[in-house]
């Protein structure tokens, strides 16, 4: 899951490589560089914007126009693509998924070949690219590094693309060396700060009497980690996910004192983990883990979240004192704990509530894709109200 930053943040830095670094804490994170009015450049007078990209980062709110020249003519092949910062890397490693936006190939990974695919026949090599894929986090045959190409006077003069792979070959084009990059219009995307989780508002729990629940984290995911239909339809409609996490108190008992005692015994049956596709509640069995996807609801309205967002999410809700089942039925837990009332008087009716963290993922056009909930016995609250 990713966090924002502005991209005049890594303009001001007088190496043009970055002058925030370092990455949120926790795994399978990573940042989003937005381009903002203070990074952009203009010419003619300031009246026209400038979109040619001379250096890295490379914005995430826009479509990637990447082009260079060929032949004594100087004939110019292009293609458009979304760059990606690669999940786990600093901004300054310059390391990139490159997402095709071709028409036929909309929303695939292009993927490096490998040493053995080169064939050398009399005097010519040939290299057997490999078409883009599906996008993997775990195959790093679709990670380029992607750097500067600099001028016998040492200004940028394009890119150059390498694969992380040891033995990856970038596809024909990012083979080129001194590619050009433009910015151009990326849709469905208008991008607001998201800076992960702001951990002294979580540590600080809502109200009790707090109607709506409290955001206390925030982050985008791009199209990529998320199944939700076929690919090339995801990036167009829904380039990116946002996804937040909220609080609240969820009431799981209250009664009356009809015998007028000083305390009740509660005794009830939690949840404690639920999934809701599309506001509905799934059931356990519903949720399959495939070739590094989970996989929420049936067929054919199931919703695939990559097991790096999963692993997010988890590592979220643990250091916060969740406490995983071993198997379904310890998605049930019985609450069974006495409550005293300690004030003046007699108290006439107790409510107790329990802590609801949720994981909200809704596309950009603000629809619900899903909604994943935990509830934390270990923090529970009693409300009692006093006779007038």
């Amino acid at each position: 899951m990713y966090v924002t930053r502005p991209l005049s943040l890594y303009r001001d830095s007088s190496s043009g490589s970055g002058s925030d670094s370092g990455l949120p804490s926790g795994p399978n994170t990573g940042v989003l560089v937005i381009e903002d009015e203070g990074s952009e450049r203009r010419w003619f007078f300031g009246l026209l914007k400038a979109k040619s990209v001379k250096v890295p980062p490379f914005p995430q709110n826009k479509l990637m126009k990447l082009w260079y020249s060929k032949g004594i003519h100087s004939d110019t092949d292009d293609f458009e693509a979304m760059l990606i910062p690669v999940l786990n890397q600093p901004s300054n490693s310059n390391q990139y998924y490159v997402i095709s936006s071709d028409v036929i190939e909309k929303g695939l990974a292009c993927t490096s070949s490998k040493e053995c695919d080169v064939k050398n026949s009399c005097c010519f090599t040939y290299i057997f690219d490999i078409s883009p894929q599906i996008f993997d986090p775990r195959n790093v045959y679709q990670q380029f590094h992607i750097t500067n190409r600099y001028t016998f006077f040492g200004r940028p003069g394009g890119f150059v693309s390498k694969s992380t792979a040891i033995d990856g070959i970038p596809p024909d084009f990012l083979r080129h060396y001194g590619w050009q990059a433009r910015t151009r219009t990326l849709k469905n995307f208008n991008p607001t700060p998201a800076l992960g989780v702001d951990d002294a508002l979580r540590t600080r729990l809502p109200e009790l009497d707090l109607g709506n629940p409290v955001e206390v984290g925030k982050w985008y995911c791009p199209f990529i980690f998320i199944r939700d239909g076929e690919v090339g339809v995801q990036m167009r409609k829904s380039p990116y996910y946002e996804m937040t996490l909220q609080q609240n108190w969820e009431e799981i008992f209250g009664c009356y004192n009809d015998s007028g005692g000083g305390g009740v015994m509660v005794d009830v049956c939690v949840r404690r983990e639920a999934v809701l596709v599309g506001g509905a509640l799934l059931a356990a069995e519903r949720v399959v883990v495939s070739d590094g996807i989970m996989w929420f609801g049936p067929w054919p309205s199931e919703v695939g979240l990559s097991m790096a967002i999963v692993e997010r999410v988890k590592w979220e809700e643990e250091r916060v004192g969740f406490v995983w089942g071993r198997n379904h039925e310890e998605e049930i837990e019985r609450v069974l704990r006495r409550e005293e009332f300690e004030g003046e008087g007699v108290w006439k009716r107790v409510r107790c509530y329990v802590l609801v963290e949720r994981f909200v993922l809704k596309r950009m056009d603000a629809t619900l894709v899903l909604t994943w909930e935990f509830r934390h016995t270990h923090q529970i609250r009693t409300k009692w109200e006093n006779e007038n």
